[in-house]
């Protein structure tokens, strides 16, 4: 198992409640639900930013 490091961070009322029925939708926690989408996101950023990709062909 990976170690994990805490944050905490503020978001408003209606975030939240959106977080946790994403997370109910998937099963799981709305920890596990916000890791997931960053980890999505970054994963995608990352792809996005390999060379050759069009991520940037727009400028």
């Amino acid at each position: 198992m990976k170690e994990t490091q805490c944050i905490n961070f503020r978001m408003d009322r209606d975030l939240l409640r959106a977080l946790r029925i994403r997370a109910a939708k998937n099963e799981r926690s709305a920890n596990k639900e916000c890791v997931a989408i960053l980890r999505e996101v970054l994963k995608t950023e990352k792809a996005s930013d390999q060379p050759g990709s069009n991520s940037d062909a727009s400028q």
